[in-house]
């Protein structure tokens, strides 16, 4: 049979509807090739490694390319470890989904899943139990106790590839390293590599919601069994289909999986899973792991040997896994003592603003080993002590305090303190209309205003470099520095508004584009409850945003490149309300440097632009774990609809009322399961929708 060996990111999503298993629709490509790519420009090698692993597995399993073994007795233990790349989001899964993920890992590979009678009588004969048992590593590289579970803060978990192993990568000829994230850059699932790779790279990185069949996994059959796919790369199997990274392509049945029992497969497209369906001549296993089809139920005789090949073979070093030195230094040895290790402190690292009186529901994300007991201390809290895991408490005096978590158990304590992490504003602003600021005698940081910068590269300050009145603005350097997509806010103080009925404000912006591609964004938003709900009251991008011509080189305006922005706060929820905040968010787009001076705010102009009859629409919190509210507010009457929708469309909630004039808060107490959803809320003839996330 022909043979072409590729390394594959393996495509993995949510299926069509099937006679067994049913989830929803949606279609990822394979990254095979740039994988691929990338690999043999970093090892050129690599293709004569994959040649002589591919000649060692026709050595060790003779010419029908089996191991004849009986079932039911493990013959290879596989050291595993998880590094859960997060930044304290859904991707930061709990131990549980993970210890799921294994105990489904080890049925497909052992043939122990409740549904293996439903493998069709045709492949039951060569329906393997290939005899491989996956254990979570009890020690680590450096002899430390562990649970096999390392946890990592980095934003590298929104683009995810092989970038996030060089935060955490323990020696692949002693462990499988499998990297949990939030998003791949490439769009797809998950990916492996086959033996041979960098060892720097070697391993799985795969997408939360793809690791077991709880949490934030949707549970279906397809999903929870991902991971076995990614697996079966890794120990050196290709898709069935051959390595044309297309399935579903008639062209590939000219190629094949170098598999002696697998029927020649042009694949399965559309994650459907037709059990007669034969695309080469013969009936597709289309229930293989290494299908793509909605149906994960089973490795052949022939996958067995080969994958048997790969954990025997010195390339990729995975002949040194199942050593009983390496089991015993990795603590997966059978008959190994049961450990407790000492646990991490750990907490969200975001730093929390609340207006007083505000509660805050604090959760523990401590690490390490499991803890059983816990010691909170928040200064300027009631209560100020704690000791139960994920505490509520309130904030009733402004200042910034500190949170410090203390977590233990029989082995030990750990302790994180994280210093001035919340900020309690007052409910009443110092400042009352008119507000004029011109940045001549701020100072930044050391000011009432909060710079928001969340990838510590370029933030908001004051430049003497240009200004529209004085000699100093506002500066966002976007020329070098800040990557295309980052976002930076600046947000006022505390602004009393209780003494005007009807609030305008105005500022100066200076903005240039370097090409016509930029697609740069600023919005200007409001708060009234200290930063939990904000209103946009402006916001314009690219073309619409540009005050000068396109500038190839760090942009500074002169004194005619500046224009004057009005933004309408004559809402309800902005005008008279006693602490009000005002925030100015850039989101970078292979932009250029911006520049804001001479705010002013009063409640004397003329209204500018009315309203629609639909105002201040938004939904907090979000993410969320608990109730969702949709505020808006209303010029009229109206009767309005608020739909909750997945990422398919499907409508999976829905509230209609007729709603008077004014502002208005619904709650959503029931919600989805964890996940991405659109909310669309439809007032006469307005329309918006906006991304809500579960957790």
């Amino acid at each position: 049979m022909k043979f072409i060996y590729a390394i594959c990111a393996v495509v993995l999503s949510t299926l069509i509807s099937i006679p067994v298993y049913s989830q929803n629709p949606e279609y990822r490509t394979c990254d095979t090739d740039n994988m691929w790519l990338k690999a043999l420009a970093k090892d050129p090698s690599l293709a004569k490694k994959a040649q002589e692993s591919l000649d060692f597995f026709r050595k060790y399993a003779g010419p029908e390319q089996q191991v004849k073994t009986a079932s039911g007795a493990i013959v290879y233990v596989i050291p595993t470890v998880f590094h859960v790349i997060h930044n304290y989001g859904i991707e930061n899964i709990n131990k549980a989904q993970i210890l799921d993920a294994m105990d489904i890992l080890n049925k497909s590979f052992q043939k122990l899943n409740d549904d293996t009678s439903l493998v069709i009588p045709l492949f039951q004969p060569i329906f393997a139990d290939c005899q491989i048992e996956f254990r979570l590593a009890t020690i680590d590289p450096m002899g430390n106790c562990t649970d096999g579970i390392n946890r990592v803060q980095s934003t590298l978990t929104y683009s995810a590839d092989d970038n996030v192993k060089s935060l955490i990568d323990w020696p692949s000829n002693q462990y499988l390293n499998i990297w949990v994230v939030s998003n791949i850059s490439s769009g797809a699932a998950g990916y492996s590599y086959y033996p041979g790779i960098f060892a720097g790279d070697d391993g799985i990185v795969i997408l939360q919601n793809y690791v077991g069949g709880i949490g934030t996994s949707n549970g279906s059959n397809y999903t929870e069994r991902s991971l076995a796919h990614e697996v079966g790369h890794w120990l050196n199997l290709p898709h069935t289909w051959g390595s044309t990274n297309s399935p579903g392509d008639p062209a590939n049945c000219n190629t094949d999986d170098g598999v002696f029992d697998t029927p020649n497969t042009i694949g399965t497209a559309n994650f459907s899973c037709n059990v007669n369906q034969s695309t080469c001549g013969a009936i597709d296993n289309v229930q293989n792991y290494m299908d793509y089809a909605g149906c994960h139920l089973m490795f052949t005789n022939g996958q067995k040997a080969r994958m048997h090949a790969a954990l025997n073979s010195s390339i990729g070093d995975r002949d040194n896994l199942n050593t009983p030195s390496n089991l015993l230094a990795t603590g997966t040895q059978d008959g190994a003592a049961a450990t407790t290790c000492n646990p991490i402190a750990d907490f969200t690292d975001r730093k929390l603003t609340i207006c007083s009186g505000t509660t805050i529901h604090f959760k523990d994300a401590s690490w390490g080993g499991d803890v059983t007991n816990w010691q909170w201390t928040f200064n300027g809290g009631t209560p100020a002590n704690s000791n139960i895991q994920n505490p509520v408490i309130q904030y009733n005096v402004p200042g910034i305090y500190d949170v410090t978590l203390i977590v233990g158990n029989s082995s030990g304590n750990d302790q994180l303190t994280r210093t001035a992490f919340v900020e309690v504003l007052a409910d009443t602003g110092t400042s009352q209309i008119p507000v004029a600021e011109s940045f001549e005698t701020l100072n930044l940081p050391a000011s009432e205003w909060t710079v928001e910068n969340p990838d510590n590269n370029n933030a908001w300050d004051i430049t003497s470099s240009a200004a529209s009145l004085g000699t100093k603005s506002l500066k966002l350097t976007n020329f070098s520095g800040n990557v295309s997509g980052s976002t930076d806010a600046i947000i006022s103080p505390v602004l009393n508004f209780s003494n005007a009925a009807s609030v305008m404000m105005t500022f100066d912006v200076a903005f240039a584009r370097k090409n016509s591609a930029d697609a740069s964004n600023l919005k200007v938003a409001a708060t009234n409850n200290c930063g939990q709900q904000w209103i946009i009251r402006y916001n314009k991008s690219g073309a619409a945003l540009e005050t000068a011509p396109f500038a190839t080189s760090s942009f500074t305006p002169t004194a005619l490149q500046w224009r004057t922005e009005t933004v309408n706060l004559k809402s309800s929820s902005i005008s008279t309300k006693p602490a009000v905040r005002l925030k100015f968010e850039f989101t970078n787009s292979q932009g250029n440097n911006i520049y804001i001076d001479n705010i002013n705010i009063t409640g004397n102009l003329t209204a500018v632009g009315e309203l629609s009859s639909l105002t201040d629409f938004a939904v907090y919190p979000n993410p969320t774990e608990g109730d969702i509210h949709v505020s808006f507010g209303l010029e009229n009457k109206l009767p309005v609809s608020i739909s909750i929708l997945d990422i398919t469309g499907r409508i999976v909630m829905i509230r209609k009322d007729n709603y008077n004039s004014g502002n208005h808060d619904v709650i959503f107490t029931d919600k989805p399961v964890p996940g991405i959803y659109m909310i669309s809320l439809t007032a006469g003839n307005d329309i918006i929708t906006q991304k809500l996330i579960i957790r």
